[in-house]
């Protein structure tokens, strides 16, 4: 049995009692999974990650019982739902009209410092990631973030596995070459 984000609750046990109704396991489950999935969303550029964590796990429990299998094919469940989200969430922005006034939100904004020192970290990263096809930049986060096999990255992108390793391999060696390229100050 493994254990769900640490947590020292098996997974089978807090799926289990997830489909029972248990508000404990759906935490710790959200918990071991919202993280992944937000950062995930980064990746793939989208502008709201914490809101696409909420609506992919969202989705995730509100089809729960639905799952049969292991902890390897949940995980791979939950990132296949986030992808297709994603998909979905950018052909809709692509069919819609854009308008004038879009551009002027109505929530407050966090000061620039604030932000600024929020995004640092993620914002560089995101930075160098975006030297990469979007193709790479997926399979890149599915197997470092999510930490899914070639096996689950290829299910969850529909490719063979050995399109993922290519992809995977070209798209580290241009990280690489990126970093290295990078002068450090």
């Amino acid at each position: 049995m493994t254990e769900v984000g640490g947590l020292g609750s098996s997974f089978e046990l807090v799926l289990a009692a997830a489909l029972q109704g248990d508000s404990d396991a759906f935490d710790r489950l959200y918990r071991s999974y919202a993280g992944r999935v937000k950062a995930f969303a980064l990746v793939r550029g989208t502008e709201d990650a914490d809101a696409v964590a909420n609506e992919v796990l969202l989705r995730v429990f509100r089809s729960l019982d639905s799952f049969e299998g292991d902890e390897a094919g949940f995980t791979r469940w939950v990132f296949a739902i986030a992808r297709n989200h994603l998909v979905d969430a950018h052909r809709a922005r692509e069919r819609r009209p854009k308008l004038a006034d879009e551009s002027v939100s109505v929530l407050p904004h966090p000061s620039a410092e604030v932000e600024a020192l929020a995004r640092l970290g993620t914002a560089d990263a995101l930075e160098l990631l975006n030297v990469l096809t979007i193709q790479q930049r997926e399979v890149v986060a599915l197997r470092m973030i999510a930490d899914l096999s070639l096996e689950q990255v290829a299910s969850v992108v529909g490719k063979p596995v050995s399109a993922v390793k290519a992809l995977q391999r070209r798209g580290l060696r241009r990280l690489h070459k990126e970093i290295a390229s990078q002068v450090v100050s």
